[in-house]
């Protein structure tokens, strides 16, 4: 997992600078600062063919289930990327890596997980959907109808939020009520409020893995609250600017 986190920053890094260079297009929104979030889950689970639903920071969880030159290669847009450059940094998909999708669209992404664990549950198989989201989904209305519906159905499904304090631009304590955004409104579904500290990997890790067995068990849903921290904003007017300075 150590490897993993250095082997992400290292990457997003690279990312960044390729942004300011203008060669990865449109936004891109960085994970730096929650490395340990996608080694403890993801990685520390890639063998036990999870389905894994995202949003927009998505390129780490990719990077961890295996697909790895295709991501760099569809940020900059290439014809190998994943989505041979038509999708970028926000619709990275990979079935053949159990990454069943990221999506643009805030909070659009936890009701399609809960398809794909109807689907697992419906099939009898033993695949459990990791559904990541941040801070900024949780005053969705979609956030609530997937936490009813998962619940209502027992669904093999880990609602796992990132909790990085900044809804892209705004601070979430502004504008929730409640001092856990995820966590707080998980007893309103007869959900335990599960709160870790998502900058370490090992804990991380546990947490997860109790989550997971959980769902195997036909225990239903989980909802995980991961308190870490972004240390970079979202680009996007960057690349603009230098795109009309050159």
């Amino acid at each position: 997992m150590y490897r993993s986190q250095v082997a992400l920053r290292r990457f997003e890094q690279r990312a960044y600078d390729l942004f300011l260079e203008n060669y990865v297009k449109g936004t891109s929104h960085l994970s730096i600062g929650q490395e340990a979030i996608a080694a403890g889950v993801a990685g520390g689970h890639a063998s036990d063919g999870l389905d894994v639903r995202h949003l927009p920071r998505s390129r780490t969880y990719a990077r961890t289930r295996g697909a790895d030159d295709p991501v760099f290669a569809e940020l900059m847009g290439r014809s190998n990327g994943l989505m041979a450059g038509k999708g970028g940094s926000m619709h990275l998909t990979s079935v053949e890596h159990g990454v069943m999708g990221s999506y643009a669209i805030i909070g659009a992404h936890l009701p399609i997980a809960c398809g794909a664990a109807w689907s697992a549950q419906y099939r009898g198989t033993d695949q459990v959907a990791v559904c990541f989201f941040g801070d900024g989904s949780v005053n969705i209305g979609a956030f609530h109808e997937a936490l009813n519906f998962a619940a209502i159905w027992k669904l093999p499904v880990i609602f796992f939020c990132e909790n990085n304090l900044w809804m892209e631009y705004t601070r979430t304590s502004e504008v929730t009520a409640v001092a856990n955004p995820a966590a707080d409104r998980a007893s309103a579904y007869g959900l335990e409020s599960i709160i870790v500290d998502g900058n370490d990997a090992d804990a991380v890790y546990e947490v997860a893995s109790l989550a997971i067995a959980r769902a195997r068990a036909g225990e239903g849903p989980s909802m995980i609250e991961a308190k870490t921290y972004r240390q970079r904003g979202t680009l996007a007017g960057r690349s603009r600017q230098i795109s009309s300075r050159r």
